[in-house]
């Protein structure tokens, strides 16, 4: 009776583990076009994605560009999903999510991040515009840039939908 129990125990856990594990999310591009396309308030703006679910991606030479990857250019390999809104007009916006294969490399996914920040800041100084509030979250295996007014909005719709 031990072993029929416990049998039935181990189909169980592993039932469920492949139900989970095939589990469908939505892409980053989704995600950001879902948040972003009926936001009339935002800037008009374009959204790129990267990662091997996409036909029409931006190249590996734009990808390092954004995230400054000259010094690290085998982190594209740990990207299973990228996208980028960003708005270049009067009044700049950006949201960046990147979705990593493994949680070990959320740190250096913050730490490009952190660097973009800091890029963004000089350009638009120097430029004589005003950055938007700025900060960078994870949820899971997935890290979000917000560079945008109103950040906490878009936080609490991403974070409903990685």
């Amino acid at each position: 009776m031990k072993k029929i129990c416990f049998t039935l125990f181990v189909l169980a856990a592993l039932s469920l583990f492949v139900l989970f594990s095939c589990a469908k999310t939505d892409s980053l591009y989704d995600v950001l076009v879902s948040v972003t396309a009926t936001d009339k308030s935002l800037p008009r703006g374009k959204i790129l994605c990267y990662g091997r679910l996409y036909e029409n991606k931006i190249s590996d030479n734009t990808l390092s560009e954004y995230l400054g990857l000259e010094g690290y250019p085998a982190f594209k390999d740990k990207i299973e999903d990228f996208a980028l809104y960003s708005s270049l007009s009067d009044e700049f916006s950006e949201l960046c999510a990147i979705r990593l294969f493994s949680k070990d490399d959320i740190a250096d996914a913050k730490l490009f991040f952190e660097r973009r920040i800091k890029d963004i800041r000089r350009t638009l100084n120097f430029s004589g515009k005003e950055m938007p509030d700025a900060y960078i979250k994870n949820y899971g295996n997935t890290v979000i840039l917000y560079i945008m007014k109103e950040n906490d909005k878009y936080d609490n719709l991403i974070r409903k939908k990685v």
